[in-house]
């Protein structure tokens, strides 16, 4: 399911926001410890989302990264 939810932590919600925006996936699954998963359409590859990560900026820096790698960059080009 595509999310139209806001992630429970600014900064992590300030990355989604921006990864959606470039045309990134935000997939919610609510599985375990995982909000949702973040999702490549162009190769497949997925990052998961973790609700109450320990410290929340270090895990947007992380989600962050990979949307730097993959928004709009033509399959088979990632980094």
């Amino acid at each position: 399911m595509i999310s139209k939810q806001r992630h429970p932590k600014k900064p992590i919600a300030e990355v989604l926001r921006r990864a959606q925006e470039e045309g990134l996936l935000v997939v919610e699954l609510h599985k375990g410890h995982r909000w949702g998963r973040l999702v490549c359409p162009d190769c497949g590859e997925q990052m998961p989302i973790y609700c109450t990560p320990r410290v929340p900026e270090h895990h947007a820096e992380r989600l962050d990264k990979f949307r730097n790698r993959h928004r709009g960059t033509p399959k088979g080009e990632h980094s």
